[in-house]
């Protein structure tokens, strides 16, 4: 017997690219899942674990954890605020300095608002959470003096900063770092692409990458021959040679026909703009979108499985889409599809030759390159296509020499050409209930998220989690972003593999997924025992009509999917084997009485017509039930006793207008995390025992117009984190209710036609609860983590918002749309974190007070009282940032000299300076004026969408910090089809001798319906560092296009910011400005009543920087003060540049 070969010692194989090591409560919502969509993108495969991100202190880390730092070529650990309240995290930061030591592996530390002298050095709110760790930790202590070594030893690491934001720059310079220490082949292009040079080769020449003009490529093949493992060789080996972007967009077909064109255009805008929503609302528009966005853009397009010419039509449209230089490559089945495009040029998918297919099977089978004698017959049987050969390897990997004899057999039997016997080997070779997963997975799953797969087949004891690793182990599926897919061929083997159960009866088939097939059983009454899974697909929405017997012999049905289908004469029976029933549209009263499913896991019955889910007092005890949504069963009048389903997680009433009261054993439900009763018109309470709901976390009543009160259990939820009650009856409420420490999230809008009394009595209840320790502290400390406050529509008078909000430390949505209140208390300005203001039809607010800088969007339309705005340092520097004061008529009478706009636009110069930001932002003030002038402090400006800009010589040098940025627009009619009324984008490019000056700048707006003043900035930081200031012209274009067709550019302005410049205004604004509004007027009209300057700007400058230097700031300052203007302003950028500051 022939004994089997040693894998070959070979240099270490990583799963991963890099590990991310963060704490998810500070990280995850923003930074983390911008930056690992970024990674993804790129093709850098992250390991992310989600799922124990929020461990309390004490929690011992998973093993499969710590096996995939080792098996990751970088671990990139964020440190932030609340990491060293992890000791899952401080375990990944030892175990990543363990192998940066033994493995010679890298680690990136990243502090993320948070000083890395406070990692070193164990201080601040970092040093107290890690003295927090150390004294509640009842381990070895000695993981105590690990942990500090550890964070010593990556905080001394050089690492990157971020103080404030998501920081999408930041992100890209931390993706640059990764891929630079990566290398050029990230680990989804391993070695083992045998025979890949060749074509690859091949691939390129077609491509003439030589040659100036746009130009596209086909690869076609059969599947399974390899033609996307070429196209991503391809992309590696030649995208740093598109500096405009690469995208490369898989399984067009599948994910035309599952989520619409739409998504594969915004994956490709994403990648080219690297922004994460580019606003498509329509794949018309979409094409429109990339052909104005990409035309002067050198991109690598890869569309990967295109079937239909649409597909090419509204992705690549024809080449004239593109920028000179710009590729084009298509993958296909079809090559009569890539004729009608009219690609350059086509590339047929070569088979693997004998030598090549040797080489493949070898690695597959042994891990080695050789491969024995006695075993290379079973490689000429296996064929050329890498699929093939890939599959047969992967399973017959470490098996004994009979089941290599017996595939040999087998494989001689298979007709020529015969793929699907070829494959099916690999089927044949797998344990039952892994055969029961693989179709499972092909017929139902493909593309669905892991954990959801795994817990509906756990419940189908099929032991999901060992059975899905193993066929990914053998290549059957794979595992991408957590989700399951399978190459189509496998999936076509796995069809039928099914099909073959029975050719003429699907009613004798274990899975039914086509309509065709279940309308057959259905209608018939031709279903058997042998159905397992009926799963409808969820786009199909056609009904079907059934009587009563059509499920009467389906006796082991465990998967039920389906909806609108119409019950003529009742139902007589259902399997009692079901773990999961989905049932939409369900037009019966009640279930069979037969019907005792106890194994059933979920149950989703929206938009029924149940009443009830038992029939009598009694029901069976469903132990294994999680979750019951009835989501909009108007009919529905009574929940069950719920001791009979004891391990509820999950229970949705919502729309249950029948509903008039829940029963008290409710409070047993010990795993109930979600409740949700919203718009139950009928409920009149909740019972007591809600209270004892300890792992409730969402608890949703909106709607319920007949609830008035809740019960004084409810401050019982102690990890109660979302609480909505509006549009409740709702009077007075529980003192309890100040005991929810871990509440985010709390909405109220009370129900028209009541007595609005309800936020008076909601701060008689806070203000019964104080802070011992803190008598300072107002009443709301009872809600430190509250992050988003609704209460809109309350009818609040002035002084019924207490002074104490102040004090909300988490809080960063505040609305209070639709009151009565004249002015907001000042102590709003310390809600330090506040991000969102909503102020919408307050018709008799008349001052908005000083808001903290935190706040990126003020939303004011309507307030038509609205008189004055107390600070105009406010300048918002997030994506979807902006001002709305829309339909304000008392806050810009025409008589009034001073403008919102021009105090914006000074605030605007303020932040400039104030901060040295190195990214690039856009804000904006919506003004009822349809006029909306261009601020004179910008240097340049014009009339229209672009300018051109004579620069004054050496314009560049070391102190020019950037572009203020700024355009008007209008509104235009436009065809009533259009679509106006969604996010939209501006862009700004800049231009020199016909060439772009660094990227397209991309910058979000929201629709408005009036006068549009737009600001932003573009850090000097943003453009090449390799760009050649000195020997470019010094006219430069600056143009701006926005996507909305409802808005024209009317005018644009440009303004060169320089540090001198900075020093100077900051200080005189400051100084000038900070007190009081009145201060602010009388500075602007002191700068504007300023004409003269003449040649004294240069004197004055030259015997301003030497006070500077001497240390005698304010004098400067002080004659400063008598001569600048806003027309000055920029004359006096334009001689600063001639001084430089030693």
């Amino acid at each position: 017997m022939a004994s089997f070969p040693r894998p070959a010692n070979k240099q270490r194989q990583y799963k991963y690219d890099v590990f991310l090591s963060f704490r998810g409560e500070d990280t995850r919502k923003n930074f983390v899942d911008h930056l690992h969509d970024h990674l993804r993108r790129r093709g850098i495969m992250a390991f992310r674990d989600d799922h124990h991100r929020d461990l309390q202190r004490g929690k011992c880390i998973k093993p499969e954890i710590l096996r995939a730092i080792e098996q990751s070529r970088l671990v990139l650990v964020i440190f932030s605020e609340n990491y060293s309240s992890s000791t899952w995290c401080l375990e990944e930061v030892a175990k990543a300095v363990e192998c940066m030591d033994i493995n010679e592996g890298s680690v990136i530390p990243i502090f993320y608002k948070v000083d890395p002298s406070d990692i070193r050095k164990l201080r601040g709110n970092f040093g107290t959470g890690f003295a927090k760790t150390e004294e509640t930790y009842l381990g070895d202590k000695e993981d105590i003096k690990r942990w500090k070594d550890a964070l010593r030893k990556i905080a001394d690491l050089a690492g990157r900063e971020l103080k404030d934001g998501h920081g999408t720059q930041f992100i890209r310079q931390i993706i640059g770092e990764i891929e630079d220490k990566l290398g050029p082949h990230p680990s989804y292009v391993v070695g083992n692409l045998v025979g890949m040079h060749s074509r690859v080769a091949k691939v390129v020449k077609l491509l003439c990458l030589g040659e100036s003009g746009a130009r596209s490529i086909g690869i076609w093949g059969m599947a399974g021959s390899g033609k996307t493992t070429v196209a991503r060789a391809v992309t590696d080996e030649i995208c740093d040679q598109f500096d405009d972007g690469c995208s490369f967009l898989t399984d067009v077909r599948e994910n035309s026909e599952k989520n619409g064109l739409i998504y594969l255009q915004h994956r490709f805008l994403g990648d080219i703009l690297q922004e994460d929503n580019v606003g498509i609302r329509d794949d018309h528009i979409g094409a429109n979108m990339i052909k104005k966005l990409v035309r002067d853009k050198k991109v690598l397009l890869i569309l990967d499985d295109v079937d239909k010419k649409e597909q090419l039509e509204k992705l690549a449209g024809d080449l004239e889409w593109f920028a000179p230089g710009s590729r084009i490559i298509i993958t296909t089945r079809d090559k009569h599809l890539l004729l009608k495009y009219g690609v350059n040029d086509i590339y047929k998918a070569e088979e693997l030759s004998f030598d090549e297919a040797l080489q493949l099977f070898s690695w597959k089978a042994f891990r080695s390159n050789h491969l024995p004698v006695e075993f290379k017959e079973l490689a000429k049987y296996a064929g050329g296509l890498p699929l093939v050969i890939d599959v047969l390897g992967s399973f017959l990997d470490e098996e004994n020499l009979l089941q290599w004899e017996s595939a040999l057999a087998s494989l001689k039997e298979c007709p020529e050409g015969e793929i699907f016997n070829r494959l099916r080997m690999s089927y044949d070779g797998l344990r039952q209930n892994e055969k029961e997963i693989f179709l499972d997975i092909a017929c139902f799953f493909k593309g669905k998220k892991k954990p959801y797969v795994t817990e509906v087949l756990d419940n189908c004891g099929l032991y999901a989690d060992f059975g899905i690793n193993t066929l990914a182990q053998r290549s059957l599926i794979k595992i991408v972003d957590n989700r399951l897919w399978m190459h189509d061929l496998l999936q076509e083997m796995a069809w039928k593999i099914v099909h073959l159960e029975s050719p003429q009866e699907p009613g004798k088939r274990s899975r039914v997924w086509l309509f065709e097939d279940v309308c057959h059983i259905l209608s018939k009454n031709s279903g058997t025992r042998k159905v397992k899974a009926i799963v409808l697909q969820s786009g199909d929405h056609r009904t079907m009509c059934l009587n009563g017997e059509s499920f009467t012999n389906m006796t082991n049905l465990r998967l039920l999917d389906v909806r609108a289908i119409h019950l003529s004469s009742g139902l007589k029976h259902l399997s009692n084997e079901l773990r999961l029933l989905t049932w939409d549209n369900y037009d019966l009263r009640s279930f069979p009485p037969s019907f005792l499913p106890k194994n059933l896991v979920k149950l989703h019955m929206q938009d029924s017509l149940l009443c009830r889910l038992s029939r009598g007092e009694k029901m069976q005890v469903l132990e294994k039930l999680k979750v019951i949504n009835l989501n909009g069963s108007k009919l529905f009048m009574e929940t069950p006793n719920f001791i009979y389903v004891p391990n509820l997680e999950r229970l949705i009433f919502k729309g249950c207008k029948a509903l008039s009261q829940v029963h008290p054993s409710i409070g047993n439900l010990e795993r109930l995390s979600l409740l949700d009763l919203g718009d139950c018109e009928n409920l009149t309470g909740l019972p007591d025992s809600v209270g004892n709901l300890k792992s409730l976390k969402d608890l949703n009543m909106s709607g319920c117009s007949n609830l008035e009160e809740l019960p004084e259990s409810i401050g019982g939820l102690e990890c109660l984190e979302e609480l909505d009650i509006s549009e409740t009856a709702i009077t007075h409420l529980p003192s309890s209710l100040s005991s929810l420490k871990n509440l985010r999230k709390l909405r109220f809008h009370v129900s028209k036609g009541r007595r609005q009394n309800f936020w008076r009595t909601l701060m008689r209840t806070l203000r019964k609860t104080l802070n011992s320790r803190r008598p300072w502290l107002p009443s709301f400390s009872g809600l430190s983590s509250l992050t988003e406050l609704y209460m809109s529509g309350c009818n609040l008078m002035d002084g019924e918002i207490p002074s104490d909000i102040g004090c909300l430390p988490s809080l960063r949505s505040l609305d209070l749309a639709q009151n009565s209140f004249t002015t907001i208390t000042a102590s709003i300005e310390h809600i330090s974190d506040l991000q969102s203001l909503i102020i919408n039809r307050c018709k008799k607010l008349e001052v908005l007070p000083r808001l903290p800088e935190s706040t990126m969007v003020v939303a004011a339309e309507d307030c038509l009282r609205l008189e004055r705005i107390s600070n105009p340092f406010i300048i918002c520097t997030a994506p979807d940032s902006g001002f709305y004061f829309l339909n304000c008529s008392s806050l810009l009478p025409q008589d009034l000299d001073l403008t919102l706009q021009q105090k914006y636009s000074l605030s605007l110069l303020h932040y400039i300076f104030r901060c040295s930001t190195n990214s690039f932002w856009g804000t904006y003030v919506v003004s009822p004026c349809l006029q909306c002038e261009i601020p004179e402090w910008f240097g340049y400006q014009a009339v229209g969408p672009s300018l051109s800009i004579d620069m004054p010589p050496d314009w560049h040098y070391d102190s020019w910090r950037g572009f203020a940025i700024c355009a008007s627009f209008k509104r235009i009619n436009c065809s009533p089809y259009q679509n106006l009324e969604n996010d939209h984008f501006i862009f700004c490019k800049f231009h020199a001798d016909e060439n772009q000056l660094g990227p397209l700048f991309r910058f979000p707006i929201r629709f408005v319906n009036s006068g549009c003043l737009w600001l932003g900035y573009v850090s000097d930081t943003q453009f090449p560092c390799d760009t050649n200031w000195e020997t470019m012209s010094n006219h430069i274009v600056a143009s701006f296009t926005i996507t909305n067709p409802g808005l024209m550019v009317e005018k644009c302005g440009v303004h060169l910011v320089y540090e001198l410049s900075a020093i100077i205004f900051n200080d005189l604004l400051v100084r000038q400005c900070s007190s009081s509004p009145r201060d602010w007027d009388r500075f602007y009209h002191e700068i504007e009543s300023q004409r003269e300057v003449g040649s004294a700007c240069r004197d004055f400058t030259g015997q301003f920087l030497y006070k500077v230097n001497e240390g005698v700031m304010s004098c400067g300052v002080h004659l400063l003060k008598n001569m600048v203007s806003s027309s000055t302003l920029r004359d006096f950028d334009k001689c600063s540049m001639m001084i430089r500051i030693e």
